[in-house]
């Protein structure tokens, strides 16, 4: 046992320093270093001074404001409501398909009354998970649609 745990000592740590030595030689390279830069910090760094503090903010609150119905004007609110209602269409289904595979008991079966309140209960669900929470569709089919108004 004790040669076996030498010998995988040994391969980690030669392994260990060759990967030490190759981040070093890395680093070193002004190459890497400018493969390396994210596009982001290039837009910033051709900013003037000024500019690079409020950029950031500015850009988030562009990205924000784009996607919040209350500073919408009309038409664009009433495309943005349109593709959160077709999200939720899509989450519904997939809501209903799962509920499908949840086994029901015929002592608890409330009938074809209560069949049509799950469907209700299950749209209603898929609209406030399409209002409150980010699945992104809504937001594909806005940014597709709002380029054509």
């Amino acid at each position: 046992m004790i040669g076996i745990d030498n010998v995988i000592n040994n391969a980690v740590s030669n392994r260990i320093t060759s990967v030490e030595k190759t981040l070093d030689r890395l680093n070193s390279s002004d190459r890497f270093d400018s493969e390396m830069k994210n596009p982001v910090d290039k837009y910033y760094d051709a900013l003037p001074g000024s500019q690079k503090d409020n950029a950031f903010e500015t850009e988030l609150k562009k990205t924000i404001d784009k996607y919040n119905p209350s500073k919408m004007d009309h038409t664009h609110k009433r495309l943005w409501d349109a593709c959160v209602e077709a999200e939720s269409l899509l989450i519904a289904k997939m809501l209903k398909e799962m509920k499908k595979t949840v086994p029901k008991n015929e002592w608890l079966h409330g009938g074809h009354a209560e069949e049509i309140f799950e469907d209700m209960l299950y749209d209603e669900y898929a609209l406030n998970m399409s209002k409150n929470y980010n699945f992104g569709m809504a937001r594909l089919l806005y940014d597709e649609m709002s380029r054509k108004i």
